[in-house]
Parts: structure tokens; sequence; C-alpha cells
């Protein structure tokens, strides 16, 4: 005879049932692999007791690329927005607890500027350079770039802007001497050149082993870019900032991003509170990991 639940396991298994239920209502084809992840994530956790075990590359991230182009179709900006952020509240985790340096979570950066992801920016942006090696080129610029910027802090960038200046005079692929450059031209104050070079990162992206099926549906880093103008910049200034004409920049959902002040919120959220909690508030690991 099987041993009967406790209240916590039946609650927590009717919960279950009901938000897999819920996607299986509402997503038609889609909603077996969301469910698939979202009973992966539950055992897991059930597993472990542990969200961080629940989290890693590849097999605990929730399934974005199935999702994106039905959303992008329905034009549901909200929930695009959604969508983008659990992907980036998995994809921060991962940097935030594992990664040696912040460097390499630059684009994770760019996308948490993008959907308004502010608490985790604030985390991923370091409060000093770092002296990186064995780096990705184009992220030791334009991390050095950003943490300037965002921190305000002009002795970064009395060292970081030559050395921008540098590399995009190098002869690295498009795309990322244009984001370096419209780092250097957000420094400038100089919304038509910052407008040029985003616009340049589109066209590069197009050229380069970046992700069919996301990146090159939809460049989320060009939104971060974007709205990074937007949160820096005056309204006036900011007003004259081009937006890409471009398929992978969606004109839509940028003017969304900047006239609807919704935060994000997990685009599927998971029967067991805590691993909500935790994606949405990293910090808490990390303490525990400190």
């Amino acid at each position: 005879m099987a041993a009967e639940h406790t209240n916590w396991e039946t609650e927590f298994i009717e919960e279950w049932k009901r938000i897999t239920k819920a996607y299986r209502n509402g997503w038609g084809e889609l909603s077996q692999v969301i469910e698939i992840h979202i009973n992966f994530m539950m055992e897991q956790y059930r597993k472990t007791g542990k969200v961080s075990k629940c989290i890693y590359a590849k097999i605990g991230f929730f399934p974005y690329a199935e999702c994106l182009g039905k959303v992008l179709m329905d034009k549901d900006w909200n929930r695009l927005n959604n969508l983008i952020y659990q992907e980036n509240c998995f994809r921060s985790f991962c940097s935030l607890t594992c990664g040696s340096s912040l460097y390499w979570a630059f684009l994770d950066m760019l996308d948490a500027l993008a959907v308004g992801n502010r608490k985790t920016l604030d985390l991923l942006v370091p409060h000093k350079t770092e002296r990186v090696t064995h780096i990705f080129p184009a992220y030791r610029p334009a991390t050095n770039m950003l943490i300037g910027l965002w921190r305000r802090d002009n002795s970064v960038l009395d060292d970081a802007v030559p050395r921008a200046k540098k590399f995009v005079s190098g002869k690295r692929p498009q795309w990322e001497r244009a984001t370096v450059a419209y780092l250097l031209a957000m420094y400038e104050k100089n919304p038509k050149e910052a407008g040029v070079q985003l616009e340049l990162v589109c066209k590069g992206v197009m050229r380069t082993d970046f992700d069919a099926d996301t990146d090159k549906l939809l460049f989320v880093p060009a939104h971060g870019l974007y709205q990074l103008a937007a949160c820096l910049w005056d309204e006036e200034l900011f007003r004259q900032l081009p937006m890409p004409d471009h398929k992978i920049f969606s004109k839509e959902y940028a003017i969304w991003r900047n006239t609807q002040k919704v935060q994000p919120e997990l685009f599927a959220k998971y029967p067991e509170p805590m691993i909500n909690h935790i994606l949405t508030n990293p910090e808490l690991e990390m303490s525990e990991q400190n």
C-alpha cells in the first residue's frame, strides 16, 4: 500500500497539476515542451531540495527558442517581455553563481536592460573594472564602457573610452565593433551616430553564427542597447535616437517598452514558490553560497 501524502505534498502535487493543465489548455502544440520543462524542474527540486540544482545550462533553461516565434507572431509584447525575462533570469543565475568573471555575462546585461530587469542588471554589472584574460574580445571594452556609463563612473570612462576607440578601429567582426561604437556614441551623447551603429549591430549579427531560431529572429541585446539610452539620456535626447530598420529589431516592441510601465514577470511560474523566488531574486542564492 502506497504511503499517504502529507498535506504539503498534496498541495504541491495539486498545484503542479493545475499549472501544467493551464499550459495544455492555452499553448496548443507548445504545451508539451513547456510541461516537460516544468516537470523536469519540479523533479529536480523534489530530489535535491535546492533551486541551484535545477538550473544549469541547456537542461534547466526554459524552452525559449520554441516559444519565441509564436509570441512574436501574436504580437503580445507583455508576454514577449516576460518570455525574455525568464530566459534572462536563468542565464543570469548561472552567470552570477557559476562564473569566475561577470565580463562573460555582457550579453546577459544587455538582455536585462531590454526587459527592465534592473535588479539583476545591478548584480551583473561590476562596480570596478577587472584585468580579465581569455575573454571574448568585444566583452572587455564593451563591459568597461558599460561599467562607466551605468555606474556613472568617470574614472572608469577615462580609461575605457580610449581603449574602446582603439577596438573600434580594429578588425573584429562588424557587430562587435558596432556594439562598442554604440557605447561610445552613448558616452558622447550622439543619437545620430548611435542610431547608425545600432543598425550595424543588427546587420552584423546576420553575418555571424548567432542562433538562427532566436537571435536572428529577435536580437534582444540590440533592444538592450536601445533601452540603455532610454535609461541614461534625457527624454529629448532619447527621442532623437533612430530605431534600427532591420527585421531582428522589433520597433513595435521597443515602442511598447517605452510607453508601458510594466514590471516583468516570469513567463511560466512553477508550483514550488521557492524556484520562482530564487529566479527573480538571485542575490539570495549568492548570499547562501558566500
